[in-house]
């Protein structure tokens, strides 16, 4: 590489406060000074950096406070622009000819949980199998034997929202594992009493009821089906009532034997059909409050 000019300065990217407040050239340098990620003007040195106002900041900041120079020519404002397009064409620096990079901002943890888990219950519960065994017989599935779950409906009438969604058995196997995670257990639990699964966004729980026994889930899900249409309120695509009757009607018309524990479980979602409302189309998370 062509030797570097006699800087009149230099400082890391995290103490570009100190920049000069004159006009100069300025080369963004790796800590070994062997790299030129990009050469630039300025009036104002320390204005031109101050804050996160460059338009490359968050690109370098990346690459590390301490690991990224700024290194600097105090020159004559009327010199700027010759010598900002002398120094690029001899040293011809790795970005000046780039677009600069649009990062996406990072997601809450519990959003992208959340997420992923409403996608799966839009998804097949056998994925492998189109088919099953009936008295021997092999017979197509159903279209409501395909999917694993689907929002019940949301529950306002606390300080936190609860949102209910029903869900076939390997749904439960799924919701274990979050449950056991080291990260997601901060905000996926198993609720002992009631059975159910839990993702708490913060204001807005999510309750996973998990329907265990296929003589429960089957008659349940075959008469909400025709009532179920697909939603994006999630970023997501799922499926959601939009008549909760028919999921009162199903419960009722259930008879459980020899289970106690899913007993126990339609009685405690029985009575929590009662105050739940169908989930509005508009219906959005704010994201900022995931976190």
């Amino acid at each position: 590489m062509t030797n570097l000019p006699d800087f009149s300065g230099q400082v890391t990217l995290g103490n570009r406060n100190l920049l000069p407040r004159s006009p100069g050239i300025y080369f963004v340098l790796d800590k070994t000074k062997q790299v030129i990620y990009y050469i630039g003007k300025a009036k104002n040195l320390q204005e031109r950096w101050a804050g996160k106002g460059h338009h490359r900041y968050k690109q370098f900041a990346r690459k590390g406070l301490d690991k990224i120079y700024l290194c600097y020519l105090k020159t004559p404002e009327s010199e700027l622009d010759t010598l900002e397009k002398d120094y690029i064409n001899q040293f011809k620096p790795l970005q000046n000819n780039t677009k600069v990079k649009k990062y996406l901002p990072k997601k809450s943890p519990k959003l992208s949980e959340l997420q992923r888990l409403l996608k799966l219950t839009n998804t097949p519960l056998f994925p492998c199998a189109t088919s099953k065994d009936v008295n021997g017989e092999s017979v197509p599935r159903e279209d409501w034997d395909m999917i694993r779950g689907f929002i019940a409906g949301i529950d306002d009438n606390l300080d936190v929202l609860k949102i209910m969604i029903v869900c076939q058995q390997n749904m439960g196997e799924l919701l274990q594992k979050a449950v056991q995670h080291k990260t997601k257990k901060k905000f996926c639990f198993y609720d002992h009493e009631t059975r159910f699964y839990l993702v708490n966004l913060r204001t807005v729980i999510f309750v996973f009821v998990e329907l265990f026994i296929p003589e429960i889930s089957e008659p349940v899900f075959e008469a909400v089906y025709p009532a179920l249409t697909d939603c994006n309120n999630f970023g997501v695509t799922a499926k959601k009532l939009t008549n909760l009757t028919t999921l009162k009607e199903a419960l009722r018309e259930l008879t459980i034997t020899n289970y106690r524990y899913e007993e126990a479980k339609k009685l405690y979602l029985s009575k929590m059909i009662n105050n739940l409302k169908v989930l509005p189309n508009d219906f959005k998370l704010d994201e900022k409050k995931t976190w």
